[in-house]
């Protein structure tokens, strides 16, 4: 009776061991765990790292191929009253089909002079529809949700990143640690005793143990008349369809 009452028992915890570890991964693979990992070779406690599917995705490419802008045109062409011009893949995320993020120019069809940039979220189902998911302006300093500019700041009229704007970039980057900065378009300018530059870019971290997440950034660059080129500000860009 003893043999049997030991078996018994060891049965019972060894089906609460399997079902508690079946549990935690559960957890894990939908959830954040805390890690310890190393910053200039010191130990930073307790960092987030984030797990599951459905995460946005930077593009490796921003290119504009013909396959995105025929998703992109036939989710457009069902809006009313604006004109979207897209610019570049951003990211994309994995879900019912697959969202799409793209930086497009904007205008409204009775005033083609208000000119913005947006963000514009796309579905394409399994089935290859593309349906409009919402849009937000890429805002400039003094540049109102209206359109109205204050201040002198005004969009590109191009997203291109020239010789010069790249030229800038490498001046403003030269004694910059921690990240690197990828100019991916041009998105506005400011004149001033010199020039304001406004370029979103890709910002990666230097530090190999952080996995090298890239996310976008908006960079400031302050340009003065003798050529000497800062960055005076940055922006973190949140991508996101919900």
């Amino acid at each position: 009776m003893k043999n049997i009452t030991a078996k018994l028992l060891t049965l019972g915890v060894t089906a609460v061991l399997i079902t508690g570890c079946f549990t935690g991964c559960k957890v894990i693979n939908n959830s954040k765990i805390n890690a310890n990992v190393k910053v200039n070779g010191e130990e930073v406690i307790n960092t987030e790292i984030a797990l599951g599917t459905g995460s946005w995705e930077v593009a490796a490419s921003n290119a504009m191929t013909d396959e995105l802008k025929k998703y992109f045109e036939d989710a457009i062409s069902k809006l009313d009253g604006y004109n979207h011009t897209p610019a570049a893949l951003l990211a994309k995320q994995v879900v019912a089909g697959t969202n799409y993020c793209f930086l497009c120019t904007s205008t409204i069809q009775a005033n083609s002079a208000a000119k913005e940039m947006k963000l514009a979220y796309i579905n394409v189902d399994p089935s290859g529809n593309a349906t409009f998911l919402k849009d937000e302006v890429l805002m400039l300093p003094g540049v109102s949700e209206s359109g109205d500019k204050v201040g002198g700041w005004s969009y590109a009229e191009s997203v291109e990143i020239t010789d010069d704007i790249k030229k800038v970039m490498e001046k403003a980057t030269e004694t910059l640690t921690g990240a690197t900065y990828e100019p991916v378009a041009y998105i506005g300018s400011q004149v001033v005793a010199g020039t304001n530059h406004a370029i979103l870019c890709k910002s990666t971290p230097s530090v190999a143990e952080l996995n090298g997440a890239t996310t976008y950034v908006l960079v400031y660059v302050y340009a003065d008349l003798q050529g000497n080129c800062e960055i005076t500000e940055t922006k973190d860009i949140e991508i996101k369809a919900g």
